[in-house]
């Protein structure tokens, strides 16, 4: 299996939702930026999510830990970049036990993207 065949399989199993969806109900997710810590350094990242890089996905979250505030129902948003490395993630999490994971299209360019065009239609 290529890269490229793995991040396919990961887009089929983990859904997207819109950044305007997202906007409008991010309160009723988890967000995990599962970028480096030097990307979020030099880009920024959206407010409230939790930094978890992809490679760490496994040893820091599971439905089942008695220690942390999620369960395998915790409906929960990844993003990355672009989106590659978040449906890579949003599968693991799914292979984990979590069920309501949904990757933030177009990551975080897009979400980048999506709040210049909405401020600038809001300032027209």
């Amino acid at each position: 299996m290529t890269l490229k065949d793995l991040i396919d399989e990961a887009h089929a199993i983990v859904p997207k939702i819109s950044c305007e969806i997202f906007a409008k109900t991010s309160e009723d997710y988890f967000l995990i930026d599962v970028r480096e810590g030097t990307e979020i350094i030099e880009t920024g990242s959206i407010a409230n999510a939790v930094n978890i890089p992809r490679g760490l996905i496994e040893m820091k979250l599971s439905p089942n830990d008695d220690n942390q505030s999620l369960n395998a129902d915790t409906p929960i948003v990844v993003y990355c970049g672009g989106g590659s490395r978040a449906s890579l993630a949003g599968k693991t999490l799914k292979d984990l036990g979590f069920k309501n994971v949904q990757n933030l299209e177009g990551g975080y360019r897009g979400w980048k993207k999506f709040t210049e065009k909405t401020i600038a239609v809001k300032l027209k």
